[in-house]
Order: C-alpha cells, then sequence, then structure tokens
C-alpha cells in the first residue's frame, strides 16, 4: 500500500481518536476541573491560539518553492530554503513567546472584568506556559511541513495519533492528582516537545535533509507573504467565527459562560472536521480536471462527493437535533445544558454549504479564492460586531446566534452565487440532485421525534438503545430512498469486501 493510502486511512484514525478523546476525556476533564477553571483553559488556549496567525499561510508557501526547486534539481536551493524557513519559524516562535509574557502581564487590557483576580492569577501562569509551546510549536511545523513535502505521510500522521491520544492519558494522572489546567498546559508542552525532537530525528537521521544558513535567500520573502496573505486572512476569519467569541464572554459575561460556550464550539468543530474527511482524498482529481477544463465533470463530481457529505451531516446533524440535549446533560453535565442550543445553533447554518465544501478546492485550484476570502472576512467581522450587543444580553447564547447569523447570509447568498458563476459549478443540478434525498431526509426526522420524544432518556444505556435505533433506522431509509444505484453499488462493494475478508 502507498504512502498516500496509508496516510488517508491513517487521517481517518486520527478523527476517530480524536472523537474517543471528546466522548471519554472530556467530560472527566470537565468534571475535575470546574466549569470556572475550564473556562479560564479554554479562553487562555484560544487567546495564545491567535499567535499561530504569526505563520498562517506559510506551509502552503514552503510547498511551493519547494516543489518548484525540486522539479528543477536545485538541491542547494532546497537547503536554503530549509534554513530560511527554520530560522523564520524559530524567530517566530521567540516573537510569539515574548508576546505571551507580555500579554500575562496585562491580561485585563482584553480580557475585561468577567474573571476574578483568582482567575487571573491562574490565566498568568497558563498563558507563560501556552507561549513556551507556541514557542516549540513554529519550529515543529517546519519539520512537519519538510516530511510532508517529501510525501512521508505515514510518519506525519502516526505522529498526529500520537499527540491526540498522549496528551489525555498523561493529563488523567495530574487532575486526579490536583495539578489542575497547569498539569494538562505542562503535559501539552511536553508532548510538543517530544514530538519536535522526534520530527528532527526523522528529519536528520531518516531523510537526510539538508540545511544553509550562508547567504539565506531572504529576497524570496515579500513573494512569499503575498501569496500568504489570503490564507493569513482566512485565519483571521476563523478566528473571528470560532475564537473571538471567548474574549467577549470574559469581557461581558464570566468563566462559567465561557466553559458553555466551549464545550458548544467543541462539538461545532467536530462536525465541520467529519465533513471535511471526503474532501482530500479527491483533491489531486480536481486540479487535473481543471486543467482540462472540464467544468461539467468537475460539477459531477462536485455533486457525488457533496451527497456522501450529506449522508454524513444530516446524520450527526439530526440526530443532535432530537437527542443532543440529552448526550449534553450526560456527557458534560446539567450545568452545560446550554451547549446544547450553543451547537446547534453554530451547526444549523452552515449544514449545506458542510455538502459544498468541496467548491473552496476548486476555487484554489482556478487560482479564484481571493474575493471569496475577503467576503467571508467581512461577514465575520460583521458577525463579530453583532455579538457585541447580543453576548451583553444572552451570554454564550448571544456569541452563538450573532455567528450563526452573518454565517447563514453568507453562505446561502454569496456562496451560491459566487460558485455558480465564478467556480463554474451547476447550483442548479445540486440543488435538483439534493432535492431528491428530502423525502428521505423527512422520514428520517419524523422517526427520530418519536424516539425522542416518547422514550425518555435516563442514562446511558437508554440513550445508546435510542441511538442504536436511530443508526439502523437511518441506514435503512437513506438505502432504499436516498441512495442511488451507484450508491448503493459502492454499499454492496463495501459490504463484499469485509465478508470477503473473513
Amino acid at each position: 500500500m502507498s504512502q498516500k493510502k496509508i496516510g488517508v486511512l491513517l487521517s481517518y484514525v486520527q478523527i476517530a481518536v480524536t472523537i474517543l478523546v471528546n466522548l471519554l476525556y472530556t467530560p472527566v476533564m470537565l468534571r475535575l476541573l470546574g466549569q470556572s477553571e475550564y473556562g479560564v483553559y479554554s479562553l487562555s488556549n484560544s487567546v495564545i491560539g491567535y499567535f499561530a496567525l504569526l505563520y498562517m499561510g506559510m506551509t502552503s508557501t514552503y510547498m511551493r518553492y519547494y516543489s518548484r526547486y525540486e522539479k528543477q534539481g536545485d538541491h542547494q536551493a532546497v537547503a536554503k530554503l530549509n534554513g530560511l524557513f527554520l530560522v523564520l519559524f524559530s524567530a517566530l516562535g521567540c516573537l510569539a513567546l515574548a508576546m505571551g509574557v507580555l500579554a500575562s502581564q496585562h491580561l485585563e487590557l482584553f480580557l475585561g472584568s468577567g474573571l476574578t483576580a483568582d482567575e487571573y492569577r491562574l490565566a498568568r501562569v497558563l498563558f507563560v506556559i501556552m507561549a513556551v509551546n507556541m514557542a516549540l510549536l513554529m519550529p515543529k511545523t517546519v519539520f512537519s511541513t519538510i516530511v510532508i513535502a517529501q510525501e512521508r505521510f505515514v510518519f506525519i500522521k502516526f505522529l498526529d495519533i500520537v499527540y491526540a491520544g498522549l496528551i489525555p492519558l498523561a493529563s488523567l494522572p495530574l487532575l486526579y492528582l490536583g495539578y489542575g489546567s497547569v498539569g494538562m498546559s505542562c503535559v501539552v508542552l511536553s508532548v510538543t516537545a517530544i514530538t519536535l525532537l522526534a520530527s528532527m530525528c526523522y528529519c536528520a537521521w531518516k531523510l537526510d535533509v539538508p540545511f544553509q544558513f550562508r547567504k539565506l535567500p531572504f529576497s524570496l520573502l515579500p513573494g512569499m507573504f503575498s501569496f500568504s496573505a489570503f490564507i493569513f486572512l482566512q485565519g483571521i476569519m476563523d478566528q473571528l467565527n470560532w475564537q473571538l467569541g471567548k474574549v467577549l464572554l470574559s469581557n461581558f459575561a464570566d468563566s462559567t459562560a465561557i466553559a458553555v460556550y466551549s464545550v458548544g464550539l467543541q462539538i461545532d468543530l467536530l462536525f465541520i472536521n467529519f465533513a471535511g474527511a471526503f474532501s482530500g482524498v479527491v483533491v489531486p482529481q480536481i486540479y487535473q480536471l481543471v486543467q482540462e477544463s472540464a467544468a461539467d465533470k468537475l460539477t459531477q463530481l462536485w455533486i457525488k462527493v457533496g451527497r456522501y457529505q450529506f449522508f454524513v451531516v444530516y446524520f450527526i446533524w439530526i440526530g443532535f437535533l432530537f437527542f443532543g440535549k440529552a448526550f449534553i446533560r450526560l456527557w458534560a453535565g446539567l450545568e452545560y445544558e446550554d451547549a446544547y442550543l450553543v451547537a446547534l445553533l453554530l451547526m444549523t447554518p452552515i449544514l449545506l454549504h458542510l455538502c459544498q465544501v468541496l467548491a473552496m478546492e476548486i476555487l484554489r485550484a482556478y487560482n479564484k479564492h481571493k474575493m471569496w476570502t475577503v467576503v467571508h472576512f467581512v461577514f465575520a467581522a460583521i458577525g463579530f460586531l453583532i455579538c457585541i450587543p447580543l453576548v451583553k444580553m444572552y451570554g454564550a447564547l448571544g456569541v452563538a446566534i450573532g455567528t450563526a447569523a452573518s454565517s447563514f447570509v453568507v453562505v446561502h447568498g454569496f456562496d451560491v452565487w459566487y460558485y455558480a458563476k465564478v467556480g463554474k459549478l451547476g447550483m442548479k443540478a445540486f440543488f435538483l440532485d439534493m432535492k431528491g434525498l428530502f423525502p428521505a431526509a423527512f422520514i428520517v426526522a419524523a422517526i427520530a421525534a418519536i424516539l425522542s420524544n416518547f422514550i425518555e432518556i435516563t442514562g446511558w444505556n437508554v440513550f445508546a438503545l435510542d441511538i442504536g435505533v436511530f443508526i439502523v433506522a437511518y441506514a435503512c431509509v437513506m438505502y432504499t430512498l436516498g441512495m442511488n444505484r451507484n450508491e448503493r453499488q459502492l454499499v454492496h462493494v463495501g459490504i463484499q469486501k469485509v465478508l470477503h475478508k473473513k
């Protein structure tokens, strides 16, 4: 099996590990930390995460120059490029560390009065630890990018799985011993250091990666920053949409509101990651079809993948709609009940958008994603402004309402027009095809409503029974009424492969 196929397989393993961690580790961590301390930890993590914007888009820039020099066979240029990026990212790491330490001494300036004196003392310690972690993450990014550029996907995906699994395993003992969020942050820092060392050793001993630090090509920097500018802008947009709401809550609410919003946001981000699982597999095919100017085939591929994504995202959304409140109560606790509405508000406007997410890769292949990024950035900023008065009235729900409103308008208005006009995608064909899924979707929703209303979920055993019945019903209805002939054939092939292996 090739590195790429194994890499794709490990990507799904990584998603599975992440889900397992969230299901098993998160509720234990929430109870051991308490709502207040979790809110401070989540807020600190989000704010320090803004420093990642310092290098947003630079990994794509490295790929661009590396592929050019590799194609030319210019190994000295590759060595200088490696040296330039290591120097640049190390300097950015030092800058992030300095900014983090400085910010820790002046938290009141941007976190407002929502935290108590004890919470501010905790946040200062967390900021310093997380800033050191960010300083290590930046050079680690260089070595990870080099490994990806050489298509050694197995190592890098394995390292991601280790990172995702090791942190909760090492954190739990410290949490039980009473070290709290400080202990968790130290574990994250230690695992980052270990994976950085592993990446360095792999590049040095296995790949024999060359680094040259004399006569570095600093003349490339203006072009690099120009190329990565719109990716950087998209990074800011993501922060506005998903993370900056916590800062608003720290100014106009308190740490418990931050904790509730963080749990809801965590579910929403898992929802988004599920939808993107299919996309990476067909990216090379997209670029090939764009080179061939095969607009009709691109639309067919987009619709086909969109249908696959619909089966996944609709299952998660409709399941969460009817069983999510009970899940939140059992999983996180009664004090996090409002996280159900937060997650639902964030998930619902982007349901159809997640079925169209492959269009973004098509826009990049056409190099026509700049306008899309700018417009989405503007709407993200408008959504943030809308959130300010809403957070004062409704707390965590206010942030979710403002974000949901701006997301709904941009993805159901501008995106539909832009994908058709600029992306050359058949929007009419897409909606006509999706229309055929509505009867199955309606029946599934009715079954979920009956299950949730007539069976009271009092514990995990009843919840598991409800979900089990729902999964069987969903599979049967979608197979008989939702899937087309080709999709049923894929199911048959998959079943035959499993039976043949046995």
